[in-house]
């Protein structure tokens, strides 16, 4: 959950229980101008023990649920294809990452996710990969790690 939709869900409980912003600030410790912020969705960090009292203030919960919607592998292969010639499909990208051979040709494709794509969106492909696949997210990382080495990627994260 970002900052912004967690900004809304304060917003929207302080106007249930018809509170000012300077008066939930009062209460949770916090400026105005840091829920004024918040709500706004202008707010760069809050920390993590601030946020909690604040949403336990109002009753609320964070959800860390994972987020089923974020369609890792269509995204993926978006960002890959958008630079290169040939497309890269969300079932052969699946494909390589669970038997850890790339297709030839589409060496470039994977170098592009791993080390341009948002890191959240490399993780959901791998979980997306995993389920569909069968093969354990374990051995996908595997897979990423020893493309690391062999792609000369840019990005350390994965060794």
């Amino acid at each position: 959950m970002q900052l912004l939709e967690i900004g809304r869900q304060v917003e929207k409980r302080r106007t249930e229980l018809q509170l000012t912003q300077a008066q939930l600030a009062r209460m949770a410790g916090l400026s105005r101008l840091t829920i004024n912020q918040l709500e706004s969705g202008r707010i760069k960090d809050l920390g993590v023990a601030k946020l909690m009292t604040l949403l336990a203030l109002l009753g609320l919960e964070l959800n860390l649920q994972p987020h089923a919607s974020q369609r890792g592998l269509f995204k993926a292969t978006v960002a890959a294809n958008v630079s290169y010639e040939g497309q890269l499909t969300q079932e052969r990208l699946a494909e390589a990452l669970a038997s850890g051979a790339i297709p030839r040709g589409y060496e470039p494709h994977v170098s592009a996710i791993l080390d341009e794509a948002p890191l959240p969106l490399v993780v959901k492909a791998v979980e997306e990969a995993a389920t569909q696949t069968g093969v354990a997210p374990k051995r996908i990382w595997k897979h990423l790690s020893h493309w690391s080495r062999t792609l000369h990627l840019y990005r350390t994260v994965w060794q």
